[in-house]
């Protein structure tokens, strides 16, 4: 072994060794979070036989359809009103904006209630499937064979598995709320 002054300076070595290695892994693990995808996390429900889409971001919740009370002299696309734990919400039927045919609600139909800033609206579907998280990268431009009306509505497309499902624009169906 050597002298005391050698023993400290290898030690000191040793650490200066290990502080570097951490380091390294710091800045290995700040990079790798840099190149983390960007993601979109979806609500997925069904409207007929089409899928469609919504951000996380702009929901607030999703309630049973129960009791929705029609509005006389209100818009075609407004399917009435509920009473949300005593706040009155509108419900817009989105089947009458992209053209689709009327169902009657089932056991399965819900109400999506969405907001951008002050606006708000619950959105009718005939069921809410799930959740999924999309790349940012793979959500591709709406198809062109969408009708003009209720194209101006969607804002792109992801494809899971043998679903393609349409993004809604929270803030056009906003805007068309009234």
């Amino acid at each position: 072994m050597g002298t005391k002054k050698e023993l400290i300076l290898h030690h000191m070595e040793e650490t200066a060794e290990i502080a570097e290695d951490i380091a390294h892994y710091k800045e290995d693990l700040y990079e790798r979070e840099e190149l983390k995808e960007e993601t979109l996390q979806l609500i997925v429900f069904r409207l007929a036989r089409e899928w469609y889409g919504v951000e996380i971001t702009k929901v607030k919740e999703v309630i049973k359809a129960d009791r929705i009370t029609y509005l006389p002299s209100s818009p075609e696309h407004i399917a009435g009103i509920i009473n949300l734990r005593g706040y009155i919400l509108s419900v817009t039927d989105l089947k009458k904006m992209f053209g689709l045919p009327h169902v009657e609600p089932t056991e399965k139909t819900r109400i999506i209630a969405i907001e951008s800033g002050i606006l708000e609206t619950g959105l009718l579907v005939d069921e809410v499937v799930e959740s999924i998280e999309v790349p940012l990268s793979r959500v591709e431009l709406p198809l062109l064979t969408i009708p003009a009306e209720g194209a101006k509505y969607i804002k792109g497309q992801y494809k899971v598995d043998d679903k393609l499902i349409a993004l809604i624009k929270v803030e056009k169906v906003l805007e068309k709320r009234a």
